[in-house]
């Protein structure tokens, strides 16, 4: 599948609101109703991603959270 998703940058972040799930014809229905993606740039070695997800059955919720810290120049 395919996602569509856009959002306002606000400082050293950017979050994304879905807007469209786009699927190929014989898969069956995603239970996705909204997803909320974040990145911030937390210092200049660290990046950090949030994904929150409101599916048919559970509501928005924290789905995902990474850091990514830089190891190499």
């Amino acid at each position: 599948f395919v996602t569509v998703e856009e959002g306002p940058i606000k400082g050293n972040s950017i979050k994304f609101r879905l807007k469209d799930v786009g699927r190929i014809s014989f898969s069956r229905d995603l239970p996705v109703h909204d997803m909320v993606r974040e990145w911030t740039l937390l210092d200049k070695n660290t990046l950090q991603a949030r994904l929150n997800m409101e599916t048919l059955t559970h509501g928005m919720q924290e789905h995902t959270f990474i850091r990514y810290h830089k190891i190499a120049p």
